[in-house]
């Protein structure tokens, strides 16, 4: 999470998701296109721009709006969730916490870390299936995709551990009553 970024205004956060989700859209149809049935026609090129900006724009609407209500939820606020995020990151806890909230929010860190190796595989599976049908490009994409996912579950997972011992250290000082 970049605090800069949940700073922005719901409709500017929502755009730069649409702007980059379009981008992305366009780039996967286009690295389709040749071999695909619409061919690569000024037509095509037409029509697989307005498509990916109608879905890329609603990608991005949605995104914020569920992220930002699940954010609310998981979190109480987006400053929590940013406070909890810098911890995560630099591994210091802020002067005063709630050490059951955080125990509570590295549980869900260590949830949404245990789906990651399975989209490792997926990425695997697919930079297989890719290569296979000699479509070297989607292939090169797809085992960069799955070694990414793989570096970013390691130091995830380094750092929910890291960050679990600093908030049980500091769960064990407040009941001792040192703060």
């Amino acid at each position: 999470m970049q605090t800069w970024f949940y700073r922005l205004p719901a409709t500017a956060r929502a755009l730069v998701i649409g702007v980059l989700s379009s981008a992305a859209i366009f780039g996967v149809m286009s690295l389709y296109s040749d071999s695909g049935p619409w061919g690569d026609t000024r037509e095509s090129v037409i029509g697989r721009l307005v498509m990916s900006t109608i879905v890329g724009m609603l990608t991005g609407a949605v995104g914020v709006v569920w992220g930002d209500r699940r954010m609310d939820r998981l979190y109480g606020s987006t400053e929590q969730a940013l406070t909890y995020t810098r911890a995560l990151r630099t591994g210091e806890l802020p002067g005063q916490i709630d050490p059951v909230a955080w125990q509570r929010w590295l549980v869900v860190s260590r949830q949404a870390n245990r789906w990651a190796p399975a989209s490792v595989g997926v990425f695997v599976v697919l930079a297989v299936l890719q290569s296979l049908s000699h479509e070297w490009t989607p292939a090169a994409v797809f085992a960069l995709l799955a070694i990414w996912e793989a570096a970013v579950v390691l130091v995830l997972r380094r750092r929910v551990a890291r960050l679990a011992a600093a908030v049980g250290q500091r769960a064990a000082e407040q009941s001792l009553g040192n703060p």
